[in-house]
Parts: structure tokens; C-alpha cells; sequence
């Protein structure tokens, strides 16, 4: 009997498979699942393959054109819950049809009947239909194959190499046909130490167990953005970067871009208009591919300059072949920070994602702004110092992605933390200076003020923090104000004694007087300067004083003004300087302002005015006549006009009659001239034997002046008179060496001088 119902059961099955199947293939709803394994299913091969009547190659069912045809007779979402044509709501996935409108890229697969995807691949270039796994009753997750040339990959990120390796397998592109797919995708991707490419991390590993851990990233087969990217920028990124387990250092990188923070690279470009992105510095297939530092971590970083490139501390070949680009952490910022940063680039060897561009606005504190190369040759480089020694690289809660707080009385902040009495890296002690008392700028004392695209014109609460007068990444041992920005005066249209016809803002100083006046001048308080800390006054105008059309001032803009004499056949300057001082010599103003402890700039002094030696408008050593009113009160050889005027010329009878040293107070000219033995040099009689200050004649703010020499009358106003004794009976100063008595009042009741002597 059971060889004679045999031949039955081959009729019934024959004309099942060869009748039923000739003109459509069953739907997969009538198979547990058609791609096998078949060992207990062997029906299952009639989904597909119709064994008598199959029009087309290897017995495929005649309702099919083509293979791709054939998939879609199930994956159209009629037979398959895999639908990859008809989706409208989880295009990340899926989406080749028509009907997924955001869709605009796609993996080229043919015959799709879709313009916008390429003719390149087929469904079974990365699917075996029939599984083929060598273990007797289980397929490969998702029926992955994929041939590389050599061998067959079925999973982990060597699936997506088989095509997207070393080897350009010749697929054409649809988005340019002038090149191969391999080409277009940027050719080789491989790195196996790549940090996204670690089938260990839970976190890229995808739940259909395939362990192609590059779907985290991309799209299988059609996404809304360039290479098949279902997201761009950041919000890619922070898909898995939004918690600390997904981080390899362990930390939640989204956090550190939160837009409540002061200040933060601008990824979004929303807030300040800079374009970049997080793959301008992190390399997605080369991150952790060597080590930063030689015997280090590994380096998250890629050179933006070339962004499949790993940016490492050691010298090496990445697997994909391209050299390591070798620097530090200061190389690798400056790699954008510089005049010419990264354009967009996309290349089988040199990939950089987007043209960078820096925030919209221009700081004002300095010339260097977001170009940071000068660094190199800066004092904080030649210490040692990288850039995530101060800033930090991703977000801060600190201004401009400063490391630490602003400085203030009780925090050794951004600068301090190394300009302390600890000199961490032989840095200078600037703290203690600005906690003198007497005088300082107020650095420490006048917080959160600066910003550093602030108008210098309109300064609403004066400050002076360190970037006002510092560009710490230009600033040298030997310059330390380099770079920062000043307001340069116009004298040429200026009478004398006046503000100059206009300033000129300049980002880049040449003189230091310049990033004086862009606080100290009219330039930036205008017709209502503040009070001076140290003189209880209105504080006076030093682009007045230095103006270079006055008769007489410190020669910090304009040329000395000092008259010469002949004597011996050799011409002579008036006046006798010391300290390597000659009448020629060009002034800053940091020669008489600054700290006595040898720190160098006007940070803080134990005098007012922040002056580098006590100013008291009183001279001589002898204290003949006390205190106060210009007179002299003693001990005052140390003070700081004498460090650069000769003290024993201007206050000791011994230089009266020396020829050859001559003073422009002096009568060795004039008929009527002293002959008390002090013609040649009148200072000496006045304030070696008469006890009188400087102050009795100067103004006791020596910038300069409206008459000669310097010289205030008893009637000017303060504070330049401070006590002055001078009272000119005629219109015009005398001439150096013309000087007589009555020229000063000689003779006339109540002068202060000579009147009724």
C-alpha cells in the first residue's frame, strides 16, 4: 500500500507546486518563515520558487520581474511585518517607496521603481534568503551576508565593510555618476579600534542582534539627511551621548552642551552663529584609534582638519591607512583656531563635515580673537601651559569655556590660581599687588563687569579685570600687554592743552599709552570722569596732559621739548638725568606707575597713584620747613621724580655754579641775574638752601602742562597747584638762563616768594 499511494502523493504535491505556484507565490503569512531554516519546513521554499512552471532564474515565481520585485510581494508590509516600501511613521528604519515622503537618500537598491534611489545593489547584495547558517536550525539575525571580495561577513560592522572596507567594489552612485559609490560614501572605513565600532558596549548594539553596531549612527535603507543619517549634528550625538554609561570617560556630554550654561562651543549655532559640529573634532570611525599622550588614554579626537585622521600624542598609521596627525591638545585647538580654519571637504582620504565658522560677533578686548596661533609664541605656551589647562572643551559655567571662576578677594580664580604667592610655573605674584591697599586697579574689587565685546566708549561701571589688559594667549615675557586693544589720539587739528580733535579704536596697540587712554581719557568717561581713588579729585585727563602740542609734558607721546646749550664746543640738554635716563628718551607710562616689589605693570602699589616710588610734591632731605604747601618734608631722595632727575643736581647747593650742568632755571644769562653762586643752576638755591618742594613751581600732576617746563602758578586750579609759590609778573616765561628776581614777583607786597623781601 505505501508504495502505491506513493506516486499519488508525488502527483498531488507536483500539482500543487506547479499549478498553484505557476501564477503567484503564496504569501508568507502561510509559512512560519520562508527563509528557512528548512530542515523541518521544507514547503517553505514554495514562498518564493515555483519547482515546474518558474519563469524566472532559479525557479523564482513568474510574478516576479526581478528580485527586488519578488522581496516586495511580502516586504511591501502585505506579507512581512518588515515593510520596507510603505512607511509614513518609522522611516529611521525602513522607507524605499514613494510613500515615505521625508526620505531623500537611500541605499541604491534596483529596480524600486523610486527615481530617487540609484541602480546599484540588490536586496540579496546584503540579505541570503536562505540564511545559510552553518548551525543546523538557526539563521543569521537578519539574513545578513554580505561578500567582501574574500570572504562572506554576517554581522558586526564588518557587514557594513564588506562594501564599505579597503576594496571599492564598483557600485555606481546615483547622487554623482561620475564616481563609484565607495567613492561618494568617502571610500575606506575601517578601523578596528574604533570606539563605535565595539561590539562589547551594550549601548551599540542593536537589538535585532545582528551586532552592527554602525545602525546606531545610520539608517539601513533610506533616512531624511546625507548619508543615510536619520538625524544631523548634535541631536545625532545625543541619541546615546546623554547619559554617562554610553560615555567612555563617563560622562553625560549633552549636559556639558546645555544651553543654560554661560558659555559653550555653539554646536546649534542658534545662540552665536559659529558652525560646527561634534564630528568636526570627533572622528565617528576613528575615536579612540591611538593614544593622545605616549603611554596614555586612548584620544576621542580626529584632526578637523581631516577628520579621518586620528589626532594622537604618537606617531602612527590608522587602519584605514591615513597617518595619525601628531600634536598636543594646543595643536589640535589651533587646528580651527587659526587664520584659515577647516572648509568642508569629502573625499576618500579627506573628510571634513562642515566649513567652520566662529560666533558672529568681534571681541573688542584684543586683536586675536578666535585666532588663537600666536599662542605658540606666548609666555603661557613657553610655560607648558594647553589649552584645557584654563578652558575646558565642550561647556562651562564660566564665560568664553573658561576652566575656572572669575577672580575675586576670596577666590584665586581663572588667573590668580598661578599669578599667586605660589608662582605655580615661575608666573609673576600680580595678587599680591592688587591687595595693596593704597592703591590698585580694581581688579579684585569690581567683579562681573567685563564682557569682551564690550564698548570701551560706554563704559557703564569702570572695571579692570586681566582681559582688559591682557591677551594672555599673544602676551610675552618681554610684552605682556601684546595684542589688546586701545584707543589711539589725534593731535592734528588739537590746540594745545586740549582733548585730542578724535580717537581712533584700535584692536591691536603699538604704544602703551594707547591701552591707557581706552579707560583713562576722554575717550571713554567723556565730560564727566570719575573720582581718582587716590586723590579724593576729579580725575584729570592724561590724553590732555600728554597732549604734544603743550610747551612742555613727559615725552610718552611727543618728542622731548628739553632746549639745549653749548658749552665747551658741545651742545648740552638743561638738566642733569640719571639711571640711564637721557632728554631723548621715550617714556611709558609704566616707567613711573607700577609696584615696587619689581611685578612688573600698574597692578597695585603701597603708593597712590600706583606709583612705583612715593610722589610727594616736597623735596629736599633737610626738613628746614616741615610739611604741606609745597614746602619739603624730608627723606624724599627715593621718591619718583629722582628716579629719573638726578637728585643731587636739583636738591644740593654742590651743583649751583657747575658750568657744565646746567639747569633752564638759571640766571648765568641775564644782566640782572643772581650772584649768589647759583647762576647756572637756580634749583639748587631754591631747594638745597631754601627748603622749596617741586611743588612750589611744578604741578604736582607732572604729566605736563600748559606753560614751560611744567610749571603751575599759585592762582591754577588743583590739583595740578598744589601750594604752588610761583607768581610770573609777565605774560611769557623767560628764557633758560634769563631768570631774575623779578620775575617772580621780586619786590611786590604779598607775592609768595620774593614780594616784600
Amino acid at each position: 500500500m505505501r508504495f502505491k499511494g506513493f506516486p499519488l502523493l508525488l502527483f498531488l504535491l507536483s500539482a500543487f507546486l506547479g499549478s498553484s505556484m505557476a501564477y503567484q507565490s503564496v504569501p508568507a503569512a502561510a509559512y512560519d518563515n520562508p527563509h528557512g531554516p528548512y530542515d523541518n519546513f521544507p514547503a517553505g521554499c514554495a514562498a518564493c520558487h515555483v519547482a515546474h512552471a518558474a519563469t524566472g532564474p532559479n525557479l523564482l515565481s513568474r510574478a516576479a520581474t526581478n528580485t527586488t520585485a519578488l522581496c516586495l510581494t511580502c516586504h511591501d508590509g502585505t506579507g512581512s511585518v518588515f515593510n520596507v516600501v510603505y512607511v509614513t511613521t518609522n522611516q529611521e528604519v525602513y522607507g524605499l517607496g514613494f510613500y515615505d515622503t521625508a526620505a531623500m537618500h537611500f541605499h541604491p537598491v534596483r529596480d524600486m521603481g523610486n527615481p530617487l534611489i540609484g541602480q546599484s545593489i540588490g536586496c540579496t547584495d546584503c540579505h541570503n534568503p536562505h540564511g545559510d547558517m552553518s548551525v543546523p536550525g538557526q539563521v543569521y539575525a537578519r539574513l545578513l551576508s554580505a561578500f567582501d571580495g574574500t570572504t562572506r561577513q554576517h554581522q558586526g560592522p564588518n557587514f557594513c565593510l564588506a562594501c564599505h572596507g579597503s576594496v571599492d567594489r564598483g557600485f555606481p552612485s546615483v547622487e554623482d555618476p561620475a564616481v563609484s559609490y565607495w567613492v561618494y560614501t568617502l571610500g575606506n572605513h575601517e578601523n578596528s579600534r574604533a570606539a563605535h565600532y565595539d561590539t562589547s558596549k551594550a549601548a551599540l548594539r542593536p537589538a535585532s542582534g545582528t551586532q552592527v553596531t554602525c545602525v546606531m549612527c545610520h539608517n539601513k535603507h533610506a533616512a531624511r539627511y546625507a548619508r543615510l543619517l536619520p538625524e544631523q549634528g548634535a541631536d545625532l550625538c545625543f541619541k546615546c551621548h546623554n547619559s554617562a554609561t554610553n560615555s567612555l570617560h563617563h560622562r553625560n556630554i549633552k549636559e556639558e552642551f546645555s544651553v543654560t550654561r554661560a558659555s559653550y562651543h555653539d554646536i546649534y549655532g542658534a545662540k552665536t552663529g559659529a558652525v560646527l559640529s561634534c564630528s568636526s573634532c570627533h572622528g565617528p570611525h576613528t575615536a579612540v584609534a591611538a593614544p593622545l599622550v605616549a603611554g596614555g588614554g586612548p584620544s576621542l579626537l580626529a584632526d578637523p582638519t581631516n577628520t579621518k585622521a586620528a589626532f594622537s600624542g604618537t606617531t602612527g598609521t590608522g587602519d584605514n591607512g591615513v597617518p595619525y596627525t601628531v600634536g598636543t591638545v594646543t595643536d589640535f585647538c589651533i587646528k580651527c583656531h587659526n587664520p584659515t580654519p577647516p572648509t568642508a571637504t569629502a573625499s576618500t582620504t579627506t573628510f571634513v563635515p562642515l566649513t567652520i565658522k566662529f560666533p558672529s560677533y568681534t571681541p573688542t578686548t584684543n586683536a586675536s580673537g578666535w585666532n588663537k596661533s600666536g599662542y605658540y609664541d606666548s609666555a603661557h605656551h613657553k610655560a607648558r601651559l594647553l589649552c584645557t589647562d584654563c578652558h575646558q572643551s565642550h561647556g562651562s559655567d564660566y564665560p568664553l569655556l573658561q576652566r575656572y571662576p572669575e577672580d575675586d578677594p576670596n577666590t584665586d580664580g581663572e588667573c590668580l590660581r598661578c599669578h599667586n604667592s605660589s608662582k605655580v610655573l615661575g608666573a609673576p605674584d600680580i595678587k599680591s599687588d592688587l591687595l595693596l591697599a593704597a592703591a590698585s586697579h580694581p581688579t579684585l574689587t569690581v567683579t562681573g563687569a567685563h564682557q569682551n565685546t564690550e564698548d570701551y566708549t560706554k563704559l557703564q561701571k569702570r572695571h579692570a579685570e586681566c582681559a582688559d589688559c591682557h591677551d594672555v594667549h599673544v602676551a610675552t615675557k618681554d610684552n605682556a600687554i601684546k595684542g589688546v586693544s586701545g584707543a589711539i589720539p589725534d593731535y592734528t587739528k588739537a590746540s594745545l592743552w586740549s582733548i585730542p580733535n578724535s580717537y581712533t579704536f584700535t584692536k591691536e596697540i603699538t604704544h602703551e599709552y594707547e591701552l591707557c587712554f581706552k579707560c583713562h581719557s576722554f575717550f571713554s568717561y567723556g565730560s564727566t570722569p570719575p573720582t581718582s581713588p587716590s586723590g579724593g579729585f576729579t580725575e584729570t585727563d592724561p590724553s590732555v596732559e600728554f597732549n604734544p602740542n603743550n610747551p612742555s609734558y613727559h615725552a610718552v607721546i611727543g618728542e622731548s621739548k628739553i632746549a639745549t646749550y653749548q658749552y665747551g664746543g658741545q651742545t648740552y640738554y638743561y638738566g642733569k638725568l640719571t639711571g640711564g635716563w637721557s632728554a631723548t628718551s621715550p617714556m611709558k607710562c609704566t616707567d613711573c606707575h607700577g609696584s615696587p616689589s619689581g611685578v612688573r605693570g600698574p597692578h597695585g602699589s603701597p603708593n597712590a597713584f600706583i606709583l612705583k616710588a612715593p610722589w610727594d610734591p616736597n623735596t629736599d632731605d633737610s626738613g628746614k620747613y616741615g610739611t604741606g604747601g609745597g614746602l619739603v618734608s624730608g627723606g624724599t631722595s627715593s621718591h619718583v621724580c629722582f628716579k629719573c632727575h638726578d637728585y643731587d643736581f636739583y636738591a644740593k647747593e654742590t651743583y649751583g655754579n657747575n658750568e657744565q650742568y646746567r639747569s633752564k632755571f638759571s640766571s648765568y644769562l641775564s644782566k640782572d641775574g643772581c650772584n649768589c653762586g647759583y647762576k647756572y643752576n637756580l634749583h639748587a638755591l631754591h631747594v638745597g638752601k631754601k627748603g622749596y618742594g617741586c611743588a612750589c613751581c611744578h604741578g604736582a600732576i607732572p604729566h605736563g602742562y600748559k606753560n614751560r617746563g611744567i610749571l603751575v602758578e599759585k592762582d591754577d586750579p588743583a590739583p595740578y597747584s598744589y601750594g604752588s609759590k610761583l607768581d610770573i609778573l609777565t605774560q611769557t616765561l623767560p628764557d633758560p638762563g634769563e631768570w631774575k628776581k623779578d620775575d617772580c614777583a621780586h619786590g611786590m607786597t604779598g607775592s609768595p616768594c620774593h614780594g616784600g623781601m
